[in-house]
Order: C-alpha cells, then structure tokens, then sequence
C-alpha cells in the first residue's frame, strides 16, 4: 500500500512539472542570446521549474533516474547515451545577456553558464542537477513572462521554443505586431552561420518549423510577412502574434522503439553503464572507441 501511494506521489509530481510553467523576466526572454538543442532545453527549464515549483529557485535537485527519463522526454534504445551526452554538453553551454540600468543603456555584457554541474548518485539511483545561482535574478522580478514546460515536450523543431520566448517577452497583450532584420533574428536564435548568409535556408530550415510548432502546440498564433530592400533582399520580417486558448495536449503517441519508464535493475544497470562498471568480456567502453576510431583514421591517412 505505502509503495503504491509513493508511486502515485511522484507520478502526480511529475505530472504537475509537465503542466508547470516557467517563469522568467520579460526582457530577458526577449534579448538573451542562446542556442540549446530541445533535450539542452528540457533539462535546464526541468531544473529550473522545479526550484520555482517547490519554491527553492536555483537550488539544486534530486529526481530518480526513471522519473528524470520520463520528464525529460527520453526514450529509445539510445536513451542512456543521450541522456550523458545532453547533460555532458550542458556544462560548458553558456548564454549571454546585456543587463541594462533603469534607463534602458547597457550597463554590462554577460556571458554566464547554465549549469554548474549534473551529478548520479548511483547507490541512490538518483541524479542532481544544480542550475547556476547567478542566473536567478533573471527568473524573478517583473515585468515577468511564463513559457508553458509542456510545449517543450512537444516541440519538434529546436528554435521554437527559443522563438516563442522572444515573441512572448513583448507586450501581446497590447501589440500584436514585431519586426526583427533577419541578422537580429539569427543572432537571437543562435543559428549556423550558413543560414545567416541564406535568409530563404533560414526561412525554410529555421522559421517555418518553428511557427508550424508554435501554432500546433502553444497558447499562440503566428504568421509572418517579410520587408524587401535592393535586389529583393529581406531586409525586415513581421510577425503577427495573436493570443488563443492554449490546446489540450495529449501524451506523444507510442512508438516502436519507444520503451516504458525503467525498472529497478534497468535502472541500477545504466547508472553503471555511466560509469563504466558493467563492460561485457570484449565490448568497447567510449573512450576505447574513440581511441579505435583515432587510430583507424591515422592509418588511412598513412595509406
């Protein structure tokens, strides 16, 4: 009986982190400067709705590795390596912000980290996230802007969650219309060089899925229009953005490769997975394979 309620707990735990939404200061939505791929995304904002949920904002925290793969959306046969390569990759990922005084003038640039570190607690089974403390005084204080952590898990694209945070740091409720030059909106988004030279690469590869996202899973409606100068170049891109009834997401349907939530002994396997303790007579861990790999590409240099 008392597993069963414990199981309901963090079930209905993880069920109220889903619906949560993250809350952060609307200048800072809208002028930050970051790039994060959908799985950087969902574990940042997991974190850090979770210190604003349990009203500990930045402290660090503890979930079990099975409610951490539910919650951050990993599924699949490569979850395990995905899950270390993500939170890996979320160390040296910074993001940068100009602060400004109360006049609006830059005052300083920033350039901070994300995180300060993801640790597993194999006895546990548990892992720690701890976000950097020094990012919190751009989640709280007005005016403020909230993202809903559900559209996350149902973002396809990677820059739509980014664009909608830019979209809904402004005042929709008393504009319905902004302007970006392309080269803003590429450095905003944070994207490849290649489709800063290209604005219909830009266009087709990084806008259009992320509205198509936006208008399919959020609480908004956008369209855009675009500005021509000399030589047809885009010079300015108009976005319509109109409020409407945020849907009723459903649950992302089940897929073949997709696996339920880890056991106990799935569990205690990849935390020694992580750590190299359960290699099989003759299997590579990842560094053997790195070391293979350098090694077979010296010897067809050589060649």
């Amino acid at each position: 009986m008392m597993e069963r309620f414990k199981e309901k707990t963090a079930t209905n735990k993880i069920a109220k982190r889903k619906t949560g939404k993250i809350r952060a200061k609307s200048d800072f939505f809208r002028t930050a400067r970051y790039g994060l791929t959908l799985q950087e995304h969902r574990i940042i904002y997991g974190a850090i709705l979770a210190g604003q949920q349990d009203k500990k904002p930045f402290e660090p925290v503890t979930i079990t590795v099975k409610d951490f793969k539910e919650l951050f959306d990993l599924k699949g046969e490569s979850a395990y390596k995905e899950l270390r390569k993500a939170s890996k990759k979320l160390i040296g990922k910074s993001l940068e912000v100009i602060e400004r005084d109360k006049n609006g003038k830059a005052k300083s640039y920033a350039q901070r980290v994300w995180l300060k570190s993801v640790v597993y607690n194999v006895k546990e089974g548990t892992v720690t996230i701890s976000p950097n403390e020094e990012l919190k005084p751009y989640f709280e204080g007005k005016p403020f802007s909230e993202t809903q952590y559900q559209f996350l898990i149902h973002f396809s694209s990677q820059y739509a969650e980014r664009l909608y945070e830019l979209l809904v740091g402004h005042d929709i409720d008393n504009r319905t219309s902004f302007d970006f030059t392309p080269e803003q909106l590429a450095e905003l988004l944070k994207v490849p060089k290649s489709y800063k030279k290209n604005y219909t690469d830009f266009k087709k590869r990084v806008l259009a899925p992320a509205i198509d996202d936006i208008n399919e899973h959020t609480d908004i409606n956008v369209s855009i229009k675009e500005k021509h100068g000399r030589y047809n170049k885009v010079e300015t891109v108009f976005f319509t953005v109109r409020k409407k009834k945020s849907p009723s997401l459903k649950e992302r349907p089940p897929v073949e490769e997709y696996e339920p939530p880890l056991t106990d002994e799935e569990q205690e396997k990849f935390l020694l997975e992580l750590l190299g303790e359960n290699q099989m007579p003759g299997q590579m861990t990842m560094l053997d394979e790195a070391e293979f790999t350098s090694k077979a590409e010296t010897v067809s240099t050589t060649v």
